[in-house]
């Protein structure tokens, strides 16, 4: 596909200058959700005839948790990790050169020159087998530590880390292919942190995903090395202060691109549900608040509050065009259910939203189709070679199979998932 992007013209001219951002929500192994829409996007976007990687369609991709898990891995240098790219297209952008006397004469654009390429970017269809595959290792259930949960983190992050280092392997958040952005929290002085590619503070792409998915009381926090203040810093999950990062990712767009008078957001949820609760007089006190058995009331309360709080400010802010992607699956799920069910059901639940909200999602492409200016990609070289990359070995197919069941044991067997005795997950 060759894509002409009219570089020596002002992004400007001719019409105000517009940017685009996608902003991924956390929740989890919920992420699985946002993870099956972006390919579903992708594809959308390639039936409008549009075959650019994904991320070459955003001016910023933001992220929180396991949105800023995503968020990273879209935006990662892909052949210097091992994620896997989608080298099927090479994307070719072309510049146009000043019209001649006799060009403006004729009406006649000016000739066109090849300056590079995009580089590729992740095969989105890759990104729900992250959590399919690796859920259980990052979350082992026997790992509980049921009673021990009120004195130590619930989850050894070591597992957590290897996955992380094996995917980013060692490569600095500077190196982005496109502006980034990952929500975290600085315990030790009380404020928020963001991490982004711009102003990276030195931090690996594996250091971000670490500091912005360390949720209390899971993992211990993300005691990383700022390579800028030259200290140590405590972080957490960015989910305590802004678990949808849409007013931090509109932020750093206004600060990165000061002369666009229109931003448009895509903001995808984890389809977490609004937390209600019956107030009684016996359960107002301290440990009715914090009683695990309900959920733990008040740290439920405030997240829905939060979340609803960005809602309504994004709705109102004048040059923000604000495309909200939610809806609620069919049970509300735990941060770290992995069983096969609970996967199964996500990811359903995943293509349902996307159904419901697929005409404002549509909408949304055709604003990305059209637009010419990629000034926000560092472009590859005039002429690439994809990559050789080794495909995964087939799975093979039992000799007999029950036809009632014969979806969900397709699902365990394409992503090589065993199923557990115990089908938790729900709340």
């Amino acid at each position: 596909m060759a894509l002409r992007d009219f570089l020596r013209r002002s992004p400007t001219q001719g019409k105000e200058e517009e940017r685009y951002i996608l902003s991924i929500d956390g929740g989890g192994m919920r992420g699985i959700v946002p993870s099956v829409m972006l390919a579903k996007l992708s594809t959308l976007l390639e039936e409008l005839g549009d075959n650019r990687p994904l991320y070459a369609h955003f001016d910023l991709i933001a992220g929180t948790s396991t949105g800023g898990l995503l968020a990273l891995a879209l935006a990662a240098p892909v052949e210097k990790t091992n994620l896997i790219a989608d080298t099927r297209y090479i994307s070719y952008i072309f510049e146009q050169e000043q019209q001649t006397f006799w060009q403006r004469v004729r009406r006649r654009r000016g000739n066109e020159t090849l300056s590079g390429t995009l580089p590729f970017g992740l095969d989105t269809k890759t990104l729900e087998s992250l959590y399919l595959k690796n859920g259980k290792q990052i979350f082992p259930k026997n790992q509980g530590r049921i009673f021990s949960q009120i004195f130590i983190d619930k989850y050894d992050c070591e597992p957590l880390e290897r996955f992380l280092k094996q995917t980013f392997k060692e490569v600095p958040l500077s190196e982005a292919v496109v502006p980034t952005l990952v929500m975290s929290y600085e315990a030790s002085t009380g404020k928020p942190f963001v991490l982004s590619s711009n102003d990276s503070h030195g931090f690996l792409f594996w250091e971000a995903a670490r500091a912005t998915s360390a949720a209390p009381t899971f993992f211990r926090p993300a005691y990383l090395y700022d390579r800028q203040e030259l200290t140590m810093q405590t972080l957490i999950d960015g989910g305590v202060v802004a678990n949808n990062p849409t007013l931090y990712a509109y932020t750093e767009a206004k600060r990165l691109y000061p002369n666009a008078k229109k931003f448009h957001i895509l903001s995808l949820s984890t389809a977490s549900s609004d937390f209600t609760f019956t107030v009684s007089g016996a359960g107002t006190g301290v440990i009715g608040w914090i009683d695990p058995a309900k959920g733990a009331p008040i740290q439920k309360i405030y997240a829905t509050a939060q979340m609803q709080v960005v809602d309504h400010i994004a709705q109102q802010i004048p040059d923000l065009g604000y495309t909200r992607v939610h809806g609620k699956l069919g049970e509300e799920y735990k941060l770290d259910a992995t069983s096969a069910l609970a996967l199964a059901s996500m990811c359903k639940g995943a293509e349902q939203i996307f159904s419901e909200n697929e005409e404002k999602i549509r909408d949304f492409a055709r604003l990305l189709i059209a637009r010419t200016s990629f000034d926000q990609l560092t472009l590859g070289p005039r002429e690439v070679e994809p990559p050789q990359q080794q495909l995964p070995s087939p799975i093979l197919t039992p000799d007999t199979e029950i036809p009632a069941l014969a979806s969900y044991y397709s699902f365990l067997q394409r992503y090589q998932i065993e199923e557990s005795a115990k089908q938790d997950g729900t709340m």
